[in-house]
């Protein structure tokens, strides 16, 4: 039973951030309306992409220095990392002026402090993970979602910003709690040890390398919504945020298979050679087959159910269904490399992805700016970029498999 629970933990935590900006948006569009939520989902995006500066890059370094801190230094292991966050934070918020006189962004202050809130969040979820204390996790998790609710459906509607100030308050005191708690920590225990842990030298170059490859690889989604504003308007940006986090949550459950295949891969790969690894990524192929065809076809029936039952103003625009088809598309054909990228994560290699992502992202921006510069502003506009985005995941797809098909002929011939 106690390791059943334990289990439980760790799903829902690994679950709760696409489930808790999955309620975030729904409670928004609920509360303000879809063009209230286009507006936000577009500054989040916005500030989700500076965030991997400030906030993925460095729980990256999270995740691998605080488990092995000497004893008695994680307090100050961790307050290095969050100054060196706090550093990129500021300097992440310095591009929103400009962007928000462009009109890329609509309440430049809020995005500010959402990305601050946001980063606070991502590293202290890291910290309680690096830790494993995944039941107070639990709980931050569900007193989070519990303030949003009560803000957005208690003020939601009188106050627009409150979409913004429902998330970024209260995570932005907790960082700024925690900040001032791990300070006094680091103090105390560099005054037992002599000395405070000082933050090694080129962790920032670390973090940016990792904020670098990760906005590589996500680039292509995170820009579906600020580019859907500017080319359909707000109703439309609320509609694709409003799938992009649909399709989140189908994410979790090939990215789990996957994630859970990988010590079996490492031991078959060096200790018992080819055949065995070879074996063990066609059984994560089918398996990984067999529940995105699932997940597909249960979230196309949900999708069709929902646009024919009601008069949803989100759901009823134009293009809406075949919008919703292609990312989900998108999505299906994006899992069919998993097994390759478990292969090449196994073995440590990153240049080769890098390699394949930035290409597949050149293609992706080059034909945008055709979308943005040749179709009509609309929902045709909005159907070509997920055109754009299902050829460049096909193509990323035929790139990675024969770059690994070269790389390791014996594994997957």
């Amino acid at each position: 039973m106690t390791q059943l629970l334990r289990r439980f933990e760790v799903l829902a935590v690994t679950a709760a951030p696409g489930g808790q900006r999955l309620v975030h948006l729904a409670l928004v569009q609920l509360a303000c309306g879809t063009e209230a939520l286009g507006r936000f989902a577009n500054d989040l995006s916005i500030a989700m992409m500076l965030g991997l500066f400030s906030a993925v890059g460095w729980s990256a370094l999270v995740l691998a220095r605080v488990p092995v801190a000497a004893p008695g230094q994680v307090a100050p292991v961790m307050f290095g990392l969050a100054r060196g966050a706090l550093l990129f934070t500021l300097l992440a918020c310095l591009p929103l002026p400009l962007l928000a006189s462009l009109g890329w962004v609509f309440e430049p202050g809020w995005t500010a402090l959402l990305l601050a809130g946001w980063t606070a969040y991502t590293l202290i979820r890291h910290f309680g993970l690096a830790l494993g204390h995944y039941r107070i996790l639990l709980v931050l998790e569900t007193l989070l979602v519990a303030a949003l609710g009560a803000g957005l459906l208690g003020l939601g509607a009188r106050q627009p910003v409150m979409a913004y100030a429902a998330f970024a308050l209260p995570t932005a005191l907790l960082g700024l709690a925690g900040l001032v708690l791990l300070a006094l920590r680091s103090r105390a225990a560099g005054n037992a040890a002599g000395n405070p842990a000082a933050l090694p030298r080129g962790s920032a170059r670390t973090a940016a390398e990792q904020a670098t490859l990760n906005l590589v690889s996500g680039g292509m989604s995170m820009i579906l919504v600020p580019l859907t504003v500017q080319l359909a308007g707000e109703r439309y940006g609320g509609l694709v945020a409003l799938i992009g986090s649909l399709t989140s949550v189908l994410l979790l459950f090939p990215r789990a298979l996957s994630f859970n295949a990988l010590p079996a891969l490492a031991r078959a790969l060096r200790q018992q050679g080819a055949a065995e690894a070879r074996a063990l990524l066609e059984a994560l192929r089918r398996s990984l087959f067999r529940v995105n065809s699932g997940l597909t076809v249960v979230a196309a029936l949900a999708w069709t159910g929902m646009a024919s039952w009601g008069e949803r103003p989100d759901l009823s625009l134009a293009g809406a269904s075949l919008i919703f088809m292609l990312q989900l598309a998108s999505f299906y054909v994006g899992q069919l490399v998993l097994p390759e990228a478990n292969y090449l994560q196994t073995i440590e290699e990153t240049r080769l992805p890098l390699q394949v992502n930035l290409a597949s992202l050149a293609l992706f921006a080059a034909a945008c700016t055709g979308v943005m510069v040749l179709l009509p502003r609309g929902a045709v506009a909005v159907q070509g970029l997920f055109g754009v985005l299902l050829g460049a995941t096909l193509f990323r797809n035929l790139l990675l498999r024969r770059a690994v098909l070269r790389r390791a002929p014996e594994v997957f011939a």
